[in-house]
C-alpha cells in the first residue's frame, strides 16, 4: 500500500478494522468462537428465547448464515433450542449455563477493549469519534454500486 493510500481515510479505516478484527479473532479463538457468533450470544444474553429469524434480523445477516452459527454454538454447548409452546414450527434459542458464562466473559473483554482503544482520548474526543464513525457508517451505507462502477472495476481487474 503506498503512503498516500495508507494515510487516506480509507487506508486508515482498513488498517484500524483489520487490527481490531485480528486482535478479536485471537481472543475469540480462546473460546472456540467465530467472529459472527458473539453478537448472537449478546442478543440472547439480553433476551433469551429468540427465534432464528429474530436473531438474523437483529444481527443483520441471512437466516441460513445464522443457522450455521447456531449449529456451531449448539455443538459447543453454548445454546440449546426448544420448540415454541404456542407454535411448534418455531424453535426458540436459549443460552446454556456455559453460554451465559461465555457471554459475561465476552462482555467484560469488550469493556476492557473499549477502555484500551480509547486510552489517551478525552471524553470530548471519544464523543467526536463516535459521531464521526456513525456518520462514516451512514455514508458507506449510502454508496451505490452502479453498473458503470461494476463495469469499470471489471475492465481494470480483468485477467
Amino acid at each position: 500500500m503506498d503512503e498516500k493510500l495508507e494515510n487516506s481515510i480509507q487506508g486508515l479505516f482498513m488498517r484500524a478494522t483489520h487490527a481490531y478484527f485480528q486482535k478479536n479473532f485471537q481472543l475469540l479463538n480462546k473460546f472456540g468462537l467465530h467472529p459472527g457468533q458473539p453478537p448472537i450470544l449478546w442478543h440472547l444474553f439480553r433476551e433469551e428465547g429468540l427465534s432464528q429469524k429474530e436473531i438474523a434480523n437483529r444481527v443483520k445477516v441471512k437466516p441460513p448464515t445464522v443457522n450455521v452459527s447456531l449449529q456451531r454454538l449448539e455443538k459447543a454447548d453454548y445454546i440449546c433450542r426448544r420448540q415454541d409452546e404456542r407454535d411448534q414450527r418455531v424453535s426458540r434459542i436459549y443460552l446454556t449455563e456455559k453460554g451465559r458464562d461465555v457471554a459475561r466473559r465476552l462482555e467484560g473483554m469488550m469493556e476492557k477493549n473499549e477502555v484500551q482503544m480509547t486510552r489517551n482520548f478525552t471524553e470530548a474526543e471519544i464523543c467526536l469519534l463516535s459521531r464521526f464513525l456513525k456518520q462514516l457508517i451512514e455514508n458507506i451505507e449510502s454508496i451505490e454500486i452502479t453498473e458503470r462502477i461494476k463495469n469499470d472495476f471489471d475492465q481494470t481487474h480483468s485477467i
